[in-house]
């Protein structure tokens, strides 16, 4: 019973893919708040009125799940190249 399909998701490219793209996902609500921040707050807006007020809420949610995203992305960059190897 040798003859069994690859895993598609465990190889290095999806580890390695997971590791760099983690930090991005983790800052990802900023980078949008930054772009959109002229169109959604204008010269008169407070913390109650603008988008910047939910970036906080957002980014409890993406930094943790982008540190999920990394550990999940090591454990299969790890595995990966040590199926590899055998």
């Amino acid at each position: 019973m040798t003859n069994s399909k690859p895993n598609l998701l465990l190889n290095p490219k999806t580890g390695l893919l997971a590791v760099v793209l983690s930090p991005l996902f983790a800052v990802m609500p900023l980078i949008a708040g930054l772009a959109l921040s002229r169109i959604f707050c204008g010269p008169d807006a407070n913390e109650g009125n603008c988008g910047w007020a939910a970036l906080p809420w957002a980014m409890f949610m993406t930094i943790p799940l982008a540190g999920l995203m990394f550990i999940a992305g090591v454990v299969i960059l790890i595995v990966s190249l040590v199926k590899k190897s055998d």
